[in-house]
């Protein structure tokens, strides 16, 4: 390899650490990683549950995609990383309805991603309040009537 291309590659390298770093990555990826096995278990399973007349398969499938959405908004979206743990936590629990959790294996994955979730945190990312919008989103005064806080941002 030419000293252009170390260069390159240890830049992209240094990119993707600093990318990684502000956000819960191993969680989001267990989370990810357990929605595959969930899925593979529905999908491989499925024709043979169908046949029979159950809705395990629809669940199973319904769980893993959204435990795979849960994956991708904990690396997208990392300062809801606490919420994101808990959804993806109740839904990899919900997944042993559906397809025994990807026999036991997506669920446990899932599990642990998003405890990992819950348990991140970082200086680096800033939180923003889905609460703060409107005109009086920047002001901290409150109204005539003496109610502060969230009540008078919702009048």
């Amino acid at each position: 390899m030419s000293n252009s291309n170390r260069g390159f590659m240890s830049e992209r390298r240094q990119r993707f650490g600093d990318w990684r770093a502000r956000r819960p990555f191993l969680g989001g990826s267990l989370l990810l990683l357990g929605s595959v096995f969930m899925a593979y278990v529905a999908i491989s399973y499925g024709k043979d549950l169908i046949l029979v007349g159950s809705s395990t398969a629809f669940l199973g499938l319904v769980s893993s995609s959204l435990v795979f959405l849960t994956g991708v908004f904990a690396l997208t979206k990392p300062e809801f990383s606490t919420m994101i743990g808990y959804v993806g936590g109740a839904l990899s629990i919900i997944s042993l309805m559906g397809t025994l959790g990807g026999l036991f294996i997506g669920m446990l994955l899932g599990l642990i991603g998003s405890n990992l979730c819950i348990a991140w945190e970082s200086d680096e990312v800033e939180e923003t309040n889905p609460f703060d919008w409107g005109p009086n989103a920047d002001s901290d005064e409150s109204d005539d009537d003496g109610v502060s806080g969230l009540v008078s941002k919702w009048r």
